[in-house]
């Protein structure tokens, strides 16, 4: 069986680690810090309510059960 030293194995893999996880997060759009105001919660909670509903009329999202819809993205 292979022995192998923890210590030199972390020294070897830390700085690809380290690099990948710095990718990662560039990726990745960063979390809010601040929580938004009632004024705007409320505001965004309107404006996804009439694009839903305006969805519905033009036939982009259609109901095909209870808990089950198809958007087409054309």
């Amino acid at each position: 069986m292979k022995t192998v030293n923890f210590d030199q194995h972390v020294r070897e893999i830390r700085p690809r680690a380290r690099r990948y996880q710095l990718e990662q997060r560039r990726r990745q759009r960063l979390p809010r810090r601040r929580p938004r105001d009632a004024d705007a919660r409320r505001g965004l909670i309107q404006l996804a309510l009439k694009r839903r509903a305006q969805w519905l009329e033009d036939g982009r999202l259609e109901k095909i059960g209870p808990r089950h819809y198809r958007l087409r993205l054309e």
